[in-house]
């Protein structure tokens, strides 16, 4: 069975990749450690701006046929921007690599773009934090809770006024420094032949890189992590939502024990949370739930939506939810591994998916597998004692943001903290 391989090319950049013959694509990612995370406060949103300007880059620098190109060959070529990296990724028919291969090198290209064509961009962008609201969403206002004090507050795609502080000269520089030794990684999946990679190889490594600042993913502690105060967060609105947040030290919990007891707790219609208060209460109708990781710190959280009279309730019955499962053991058939090790080379067979989870994985958190077969074993080597071990530890008090989105006159903050005092 194949395993990861890694090859370093000739200026440092790190090219791993993961071959599956029996499929019929290729996708290929480069990974540029760089976001929010690492920005400072006259840099806010300039990697998300950075990543728009790089695409539109290669456009001018392919004069204007990039767009057609793609369309030509059925490729796909995008980005999206996290708080502690981003992802630039081609895929297509196994035939095109080349093609994809050379239109993704073409990012380590200087920024040409004129300045009507970087203020273009810029108005997209500004329309997009228009229309994501990320101000007056509960996420971000749970994000400036749970992160004050850090750059983790800030959002990935910045504000109206930090981003009209960016111009080309700003951004190129960025680019440098971003686009330095042992920051940036190439992830190679699907099907593919050793000259495919050779050529990968060879375009990449004669791209100038510069030597940069290490980046490790260990982000910013802010002050109250792992010592929060009974305090609700209340945002006034129309409509009511809770979200809970617990910290989660890192250090001492791996990716496998976060991921079960994610899945456990509200992976699907058969998690404890979905049946006990939407199957059997009826407190809301679906729940959504996120994993924040970094290599230090990370949050669990879930959030759902409530009628402002259930609010009370809803987070009572929550806080006893969990109280339970961190007190008792579940069996062994509860612990969800299914998906990670029943039908673990279902992943091997989605090039997409294989290449995020590796990439993420291994090369962002450092989890340490280097094939479908080990990350297969790091799953079933979770004990249903171990998970109970890390509910009791995140599931404290002293771990919790509540979070709400309501009618200020309808919520009692003050029976939500003593309840959270309880907990």
């Amino acid at each position: 069975m194949e395993r990861e391989e890694k090859r370093l090319l000739d200026n440092g950049i790190e090219l791993y990749s993961y071959k599956n013959p029996y499929v019929n694509s290729f996708y290929i990612s480069l990974f540029v450690r760089a976001g929010s995370m690492y920005e400072s406060e006259d840099e806010s949103g300039i990697t998300h701006f950075l990543e728009h300007v790089a695409i539109r880059n290669v456009n001018v620098l392919m004069d204007g046929g990039l767009y057609p190109l793609l369309d030509r060959y059925g490729i796909e070529f995008n980005a999206a921007t996290y708080s502690e990296m981003v992802q630039f990724y081609v895929s297509g028919a196994k035939a095109n690599f080349a093609i994809g291969a050379q239109i993704l090198s073409k990012l380590m290209s200087p920024i040409v773009l004129s300045r009507s064509e970087i203020d273009t961009e810029r108005d997209r962008i500004k329309a997009e934090i228009r229309e994501s609201d990320e101000r007056g969403s509960l996420a971000g206002f749970t994000s400036r809770a749970v992160h004050e004090g850090t750059t983790l507050a800030r959002p990935i795609t910045g504000t109206a006024g930090s981003v009209n502080k960016i111009g080309r000269k700003k951004l190129e520089e960025y680019r440098v420094r971003a686009f330095s030794r042992g920051n940036l990684f190439l992830y190679v999946t699907g099907c593919f032949s050793d000259s495919d990679l050779d050529c990968l190889a060879a375009l990449f490594g004669k791209a100038s890189v510069s030597e940069g600042e290490m980046r490790g993913n260990f982000a910013p502690v802010p002050k109250g992590f792992g010592k929060r105060a009974p305090t609700v967060h209340l945002k006034n609105a129309d409509f009511t939502m809770i979200r809970f947040t617990f910290d989660m030290d890192m250090s001492r919990i791996s990716v496998a024990e976060s991921d079960l007891l994610y899945d456990v707790l509200l992976g699907g219609y058969n998690s404890r949370f979905f049946i006990e208060l939407s199957e059997r209460r009826g407190i809301f109708y679906d729940l959504s739930g996120a994993s924040e990781r970094y290599r230090n710190i990370g949050t669990l959280s879930f959030y759902f939506e409530v009628r402002s009279g259930a609010v009370t309730e809803a987070v009572k019955l929550t806080l006893d939810e969990l109280s339970d499962f961190a007190g008792k053991l579940c069996d062994e058939a509860e612990c969800m591994k299914a998906g990670y090790v029943d039908n673990a080379y279902m992943l091997y067979d989605d090039p997409r998916e294989l290449n995020f989870t590796f990439a993420y994985d291994n090369h962002v958190l450092s989890a340490g597998y280097r094939s479908i077969e080990e990350r297969k074993e790091l799953y079933r080597a979770v004990t249903p004692e171990r998970l109970r071990e890390v509910a009791s530890e995140i599931f404290r008090k002293e771990n919790l943001t509540l979070t709400l989105k309501g009618n200020k006159n309808k919520i009692d903050i003050h029976a939500l903290e003593d309840l959270i005092g309880r907990f």
